[in-house]
């Protein structure tokens, strides 16, 4: 029996990454998967999205280990999208334990020279979609009345201010805002809510990031690796998908409105 025998995961942002690595972990403890992606770019960040062949991998190692997968195009920034992806995730299995709200996108520019369509690109789907997220997947949580698990990916920008990255900064610390939130109103019907702050995780977005900045990628690992503590220049998707599992399982049952650094020690500095 895996740790998760029996749920039903909807996770958000799942065709590659961090995304990915919640799915494919969760599936192999027991869960069938809702994976959303959007699979197409949008004009902010400035470097490419997922696929829908990285969302049909990401499904394919699902299947792999033995679980049900349900695959799911959807902006979430869109709220008719969002509420009929949640519909067709409560028709394919009958219920959702699980919100993992991951989706998201990063870039870089000076404060001054974010544009206006830029910032409301970053708040729209980093903080804008996890709210969609949980207004459609919570209601079925609660009529279920058998508790649940949020689980929403901020960052150690959500803990601090980053250099050229206020857009970004500013969404992560909403999360924090939502999810806190979130937390205290949900605590009642035994629904957890908590937050992962992982320093720079090895995924696309890195070079993508170090493209959109006019930097070298080498040049951006090694800015990342001086700010953590330990001798590490980027995690493993691997590493966040773990405190992730943990904290949807019954080992962290008692476990609400914490913040989770997954940060190789970043914060310590």
């Amino acid at each position: 029996m895996g740790k998760l025998e029996g749920k039903v995961a909807f996770i958000t942002g799942a065709a590659r990454g961090q995304g990915r690595a919640h799915a494919v972990l969760m599936a192999r403890e027991g869960a069938d998967i809702a994976a959303l992606d959007i699979c197409h770019n949008l004009p902010y960040p400035r470097y490419a999205l997922a696929e829908r062949s990285d969302l049909e991998e990401t499904a394919q190692q699902v299947r792999e280990s033995g679980r049900q997968v349900l695959e799911l195009v959807a902006d979430v920034r869109d709220s008719l999208a969002m509420a009929m992806a949640v519909e067709k995730t409560i028709a394919a299995f009958g219920h959702i334990d699980i919100l993992v709200c991951n989706a998201g996108i990063a870039d870089m520019a000076l404060t001054w020279d974010i544009t206006e369509e830029w910032w409301d690109m970053m708040i729209d789907v980093n903080l804008k979609g996890y709210w969609l997220a949980v207004k459609y997947v919570v209601p079925h949580m609660l009529a279920q009345k058998t508790g649940g698990s949020i689980v929403m990916t901020s960052s150690v920008a959500g803990l601090r201010g980053e250099p050229g990255m206020a857009h970004y900064c500013a969404s992560k610390w909403g999360v924090i805002g939502l999810a806190n939130s979130l937390a205290q109103e949900l605590a009642p019907h035994n629904i957890t809510v908590n937050t992962l702050h992982p320093t720079a995780v090895d995924t696309d977005i890195i070079t993508g990031m170090a493209h959109a900045a006019d930097m070298a990628t080498e040049d951006l690992v090694e800015f990342i690796r001086h700010g953590n503590a330990l001798p590490v220049k980027l995690i493993d998707a691997q590493d966040v998908a773990n405190a992730a599992l943990w904290l949807v399982s019954d080992e962290a049952r008692y476990v609400t409105g914490q913040k989770l650094n997954i940060d190789a020690g970043r914060m310590l500095k």
